[in-house]
């Protein structure tokens, strides 16, 4: 099934949506339903209560259990799970283009031939790097277009708190621990995998920045800290030039996303807004003093998905599967490097 112009014009494209936590209550579900270029025509939950309680709130037709019920009549499928790579591939087997949550998979091979297969079959396999179209992002860069140096730095207390507001009451926020295991690549060890997971889980909007500012960025160190909660890595770009990230475990309450970009000439520090707040209230400071009032990624991100199912797409970005492909392949990098912190004891 081959994205055509004809068909965008003739009617929205068709979603079938896997996944009712607080990304589809507070994010994606109130953009797709109501928006022209897009029909929520099913929803699925493993918890059925969830999945019919999202029908009834946007007003979508049908709730399914199975899923070759969910593709029915759909063009695409929404996958706003936790765990991707099953749903991606019954999509693909029926026809079905994709739009899925990051990161596609733990493991990149995995996610190669996932890839593959989308190309193979004349089908997209998109990626949800919604920090690709952040506009506060593409500001910095226009600030400081070839960076020289920088951090980047994520500690995320409030995020559980956030998503329990989003969802109905009576919804737990998490139910990843119900997940099957994600499967990971062999050649790494116990402390290895929770420094991927950390930095893919919690960590890929930071290294989708990064990407996409510094291209050829290699991974030259990591640490994993002694509670395997945290990472601290350093990254270089093709010229050497030094670039630091932290992902830190953090009290409750206690937020801070931030990226920094320097060169001899100019500095750009993007302080982004709060987990399902408003993206307006993101923060860019430059020479020029401090911009707010950035549009919403995820707006952008799904206007970009459109144009892409209509066969259009910025001949100066990555595709978001590219883009993803060098995410994993970075983060899988970094995991490799990773080193933990042993606690020592100081003799008195």
């Amino acid at each position: 099934m081959t994205p055509t112009p004809a068909a965008a014009a003739v009617r929205p494209w068709r979603l079938a949506v896997a996944g009712c936590g607080a990304a589809a209550f507070g994010l994606h579900m109130p953009l797709l339903t109501a928006s022209d270029a897009f029909d929520v025509i099913a929803v699925a939950d493993r918890d059925r209560e969830r999945a019919r309680t999202a029908r009834a709130q946007f007003a979508i037709p049908r709730t399914a259990t199975r899923a070759g019920d969910l593709l029915q009549d759909a063009d695409v499928l929404v996958i706003l799970t936790g765990v991707h790579e099953d749903l991606i591939e019954e999509a693909l087997d029926a026809g079905v283009h994709v739009v899925t949550e990051k990161p596609v998979c733990l493991d990149v091979d995995r996610t190669r031939k996932l890839a593959a297969r989308a190309q193979e079959a004349g089908l997209l396999l998109e990626v949800g790097a919604m920090r690709a179209h952040d506009p506060a992002l593409h500001a910095a860069l226009a600030h400081v277009p070839e960076p020289q140096g920088g951090w980047l730095v994520k500690a995320d207390g409030v995020d559980e708190a956030a998503r329990r507001r989003l969802l109905p009451p009576g919804f737990a926020p998490y139910t990843f621990g119900d997940d099957p295991p994600q499967p990971t690549p062999d050649s790494l060890e116990p402390h290895q995998v929770t420094a991927l997971q950390i930095l893919l889980w919690q960590g890929y909007h930071l290294l989708t920045s990064l990407t996409l500012a510094v291209p050829g960025t290699t991974a030259s160190a990591c640490t994993l800290d002694p509670a395997g909660q945290s990472v601290h890595a350093l990254l270089h770009g093709p010229q050497g030039e030094p670039f630091t990230l932290v992902i830190a475990a953090t009290p409750s309450g206690a937020f801070r996303e931030q990226i920094h970009l320097a060169d001899p000439h100019a500095t750009a520090t993007i302080d982004f807004a709060r987990p399902y707040e408003p993206a307006a209230t993101t923060r860019l400071t430059t020479a020029d003093g401090t911009t707010t009032g950035f549009g919403d990624p995820f707006a952008a991100m799904w206007a970009a998905t459109d144009a892409r199912l209509r066969g259009q797409h910025p001949a100066d970005l990555p595709s978001s599967v590219e883009l993803a492909l060098r995410v994993e392949d970075l983060a899988l990098t970094l995991a490799h490097h990773a080193r933990p912190v042993t606690r020592t004891r100081k003799d008195i």
